[in-house]
């Protein structure tokens, strides 16, 4: 695996410069839908409590019909074709759910133990900056996510809060980037000095301020979402995703922000430089 450069283009000591880019490899972590359908479809159809007597029945008629009809492996292949298609049958009527469910963890699984690792490296970058405050909403986010995670995943909630995963994963994913951000912010300021380093950092905080509203937000959410589940009530999904939607709102808005930043900075190095 690649690992993070911890060194970042400095940017001139004359002025500001665009803020340099520091690729982590830290990418959004989504559900892969397509295996999720191929292992449904192969538990359905392909797994041997199903095959098993479809392919005994298909031989014990292949083996009556070279014996020139014998009505034992007559009836043993028709008992073995129809056992097979109504047991697909069945678990296609009475199990889909639970095989949906648990092809769905099975993928979320992986994907998070693949990115459990580019967070960690990503920490560590954090851990450099001195700030304890990005790194206490890393690990506070990633709390807050596998918290989220694991109430979803439990029996007859995990297909039913498939879209408030979603939203979940998206305000995680521009958390990181935003965190991402302030980490560069703190490697320009450590380039520059008077009043633009001044300015670098009070931009800076009004980042990492509006971060930590909205791991706030979300961490709230997800409180209120497993307090609902282990109270066994009916979760009020629409809810939650008003209130998620409302969080990736302050999510956005950082951002814009961020955004206003490196457009600032990019017009201030032009301005230097005539």
């Amino acid at each position: 695996m690649r690992r993070c450069d911890r060194r970042i283009g400095a940017a001139p000591a004359s002025g500001l410069s665009k803020i340099p880019n520091q690729d982590c490899g830290i990418q959004p972590t989504k559900l892969n839908v397509d295996p999720v359908k191929r292992k449904v479809i192969s538990e359905l159809f392909f797994a041997p409590s199903v095959l098993l007597p479809i392919v005994g029945g298909i031989s014990a008629g292949m083996l009556s019909w070279a014996l020139d009809g014998n009505g034992a492996l007559t009836l043993a292949a028709g008992l073995g074709v129809l056992g097979g298609f109504g047991w697909m049958m069945t678990r296609i009527i009475f199990k889909i759910e639970s095989i949906t469910e648990n092809a769905m963890r099975f993928e979320q699984e992986q994907a998070l133990k693949s990115e459990k690792e580019k967070l960690d490296q990503f920490m560590q970058l954090l851990i450099s900056d001195g700030d304890e405050r990005t790194q206490d909403y890393l690990t506070l986010l990633r709390s807050v996510r596998n918290d989220f995670q694991e109430t979803a995943s439990q029996p007859g909630v995990q297909m039913r809060s498939a879209r408030v995963r979603e939203q979940v994963d998206a305000i995680f994913d521009a958390t990181v980037e935003q965190l991402r951000h302030s980490y560069k912010l703190w490697e320009l300021s450590r380039s520059v000095n008077g009043d633009a380093r001044r300015k670098v950092i009070a931009k800076r905080e009004i980042v990492i301020k509006e971060i930590g509203e909205t791991v706030d937000r979300l961490h709230t959410t997800v409180l209120q979402f497993k307090d609902m589940v282990r109270a066994d009530k009916k979760v009020d999904l629409a809810s939650m995703r008003s209130e998620l939607e409302a969080t990736m709102r302050v999510a956005q808005r950082t951002e814009e922000r961020m955004r206003e930043i490196e457009n600032s900075i990019s017009a201030n190095d032009t301005s230097i430089r005539e």
